[in-house]
């Protein structure tokens, strides 16, 4: 089985049990280099492995803006 997630704007699918750790690790992406947040609200790298993604999630990743 599938699910389908909004991912960055993009129709992404997945197979069904992804969490939002397996989706970053997925992308080749650092997983301390990028920020996420699932259906807009934001999900701490420590609870990533925790997240499972639902059908009709919409994941953003993003790079954190660091600066003062």
């Amino acid at each position: 089985m599938s699910l389908h997630v909004l991912l960055n704007g993009e129709m992404t699918e997945l197979p069904t049990g992804t969490t939002l750790a397996a989706l970053i690790a997925q992308r080749d992406l650092t997983p301390e280099a990028v920020g996420s947040a699932v259906n807009g609200r934001h999900v701490p790298r420590a609870a990533r492995a925790e997240r499972v993604l639902d059908d009709g999630d919409t994941v953003t990743l993003f790079q954190p803006i660091v600066g003062g």
